[in-house]
């Protein structure tokens, strides 16, 4: 995912699945937490953990406002341990809800999950392996943010920064 968030608290770290209805949906993940993933041209350069109340959007902010890691990175991917459920009131939207702890799992399904965001992140060619028990989520684009807006192929309420069409 690249991104640029700009100023103020308007800004999305949107993300969707799928990309027609009725399966679309979109989700807002700033205040997810997970752990993250750095990368500049040559590949990963930092990794961190997202605990706190701001979640993945808070730290990827201050890598990209305050020294030693600003702007050293051009794109990010990342992995969130809270749940994503459907955003009552709001069609097409999903939001982010917050667990207290990672879901308890048995140690198998744990390594599992580990060798499959491994594989996922460092782009490996000998193996392929999708996850268990997560979905994946796609960044969306300011562009295509703009035609769903535009085109009330979800509810354009929940979009907050600005979006030029």
């Amino acid at each position: 995912m690249t991104w640029n968030p700009g100023s103020g608290d308007t800004w999305q770290m949107l993300g969707r699945r799928n990309t027609i209805n009725p399966a679309l949906r979109v989700c807002d993940f700033r205040t997810a937490k997970g752990v993250y993933i750095l990368y500049d041209n040559y590949g990963p350069t930092y990794a961190g953990l997202a605990r706190g109340l701001g979640g993945l959007g808070a730290r990827l902010r201050t890598h990209n406002t305050k020294p030693p890691r600003k702007r050293e990175w051009t794109r990010f991917s990342w992995f969130s341990f809270d749940d994503i459920v459907a955003a009552t009131g709001y069609h097409g939207w999903e939001e982010v809800r917050h667990r207290s702890k990672p879901v308890p799992a048995q140690s198998e399904t744990v390594i599992r999950e580990m060798e499959a965001l491994l594989i996922k992140v460092l782009g490996t060619r000998q193996n392929k392996m999708s996850f268990q028990n997560a979905n994946e989520w796609e960044q969306l684009w300011w562009h295509e943010a703009a035609n769903l807006r535009d085109k009330e192929l979800v509810d354009p309420r929940l979009f907050t920064a600005k979006l030029e069409s």
